[in-house]
């Protein structure tokens, strides 16, 4: 059997007789070290082994998402300045933005000592550059407030963000990283007026950047995205992969819905409720992971979660997603 990562990679690709693929969103240390102890396998201190271990013992493929923030702004001496709120604050980010060149040795390092750790065991996502949200500068509020009272100050670190967001992904596409990727919002955050001047004049040209350089991208939205999808937006990005479709109460979409108006050569991730898989019973889960699969019979989809699985989330309920999301997708190979 090849190892996790050829086997994510191909099927993300098309390649011939590629299996599917089960990859829960990022679930949080605790959940994996109550999941080893409750299988009686070894339970380390690092979350990244853990998960690994457990990858190999239930049968899925991992991933992992790694910073790329402080590859672009690592903290300045005295601590991370507080966030910005005004124009001055704008031009300071711009200017440290400009600076990223300066650190090309030690963002190199950071990738590929990442990628040595993971090795063929996951693939690695490298971690949303949130541009329009200035890196996670400002509160999200803020984004409107501060276009609003100073947009050429805005778009120009909007610019500076995605300038050295690329020179990032450049170096982390060197080192091995296997998707690059950016986050967006649903209708709950933003317009679509919004989504149109913004997301879909940088993430393609993100996304194109990416695939110049032989790489495959990744998108992330976890929001009311149904209108965007419907408007055929996201079939506009240039994406490999989008997660993660959310359903309600997350989300507003239907899965298969979503599926049947995203284009063929996009490989969807999603979409379990994270408060079915919290709340409800191990049959509630078992029977919306079925419905799950079969919504997306005949479509490139990776069976995962609506977002990072809880920490509180039962062992049971956890175990029984991933064996039957396993079970019911190899029934369709």
């Amino acid at each position: 059997m090849k190892p996790p990562r050829q086997r994510f990679l191909d099927f993300v690709r098309r390649a011939p007789a590629a299996e599917p693929i089960v990859s829960p969103f990022l679930p949080k240390p605790e959940l994996l070290e109550a999941t080893l102890r409750s299988l009686h396998l070894p339970l380390g201190h690092d979350p990244v082994e853990n998960e690994i271990r457990l990858a190999r013992a239930l049968h899925y493929e991992p991933m992992f998402m790694i910073d790329s923030s402080e590859q672009m702004f690592p903290p300045e001496p005295g601590g991370e300045a507080s966030l910005i709120q005004n124009e001055a604050g704008i031009y300071r980010l711009i200017a440290r933005c400009q600076q990223v060149g300066e650190r090309q040795a030690a963002i190199h390092q950071h990738y590929h000592t990442w990628r040595e750790r993971i090795g063929e065991e996951g693939v690695i996502v490298i971690g949303h550059p949130l541009v329009t949200w200035l890196n996670g500068k400002i509160k999200q509020e803020d984004m409107f407030f501060l276009e609003a009272d100073y947009p050429q100050a805005y778009r120009a670190c909007v610019q500076a963000i995605i300038e050295a967001s690329l020179l990032v992904f450049e170096i982390a596409i060197q080192e091995g990283i296997d998707f690059m990727s950016e986050g967006g919002y649903g209708l709950e955050m933003v317009s679509p007026g919004w989504y149109e001047r913004y997301d879909l004049d940088y993430i393609p040209r993100l996304a194109a950047f990416t695939h110049a350089r032989g790489g495959l991208f990744w998108y992330h939205n976890c929001g009311k995205s149904r209108e965007l999808i419907r408007r055929g937006y996201f079939n506009r990005l240039g994406a490999d992969v989008i997660e993660t479709i959310s359903p309600p109460p997350e989300g507003n979409n239907d899965l298969r819905e979503a599926r049947q108006m995203l284009d063929r050569s996009i490989c969807t991730k999603g979409n379990l409720s994270l408060i079915l898989l919290r709340d409800g019973s191990v049959e509630e889960v078992e029977k919306a992971t079925r419905q799950m699969v079969q919504a997306v019979k005949g479509s490139a989809h990776i069976y995962s979660t609506a977002d990072a699985v809880f920490g509180e989330t039962p062992v049971e309920n956890f175990v029984a997603f991933l064996r039957t999301a396993r079970e019911e997708a190899e029934k369709l190979v």
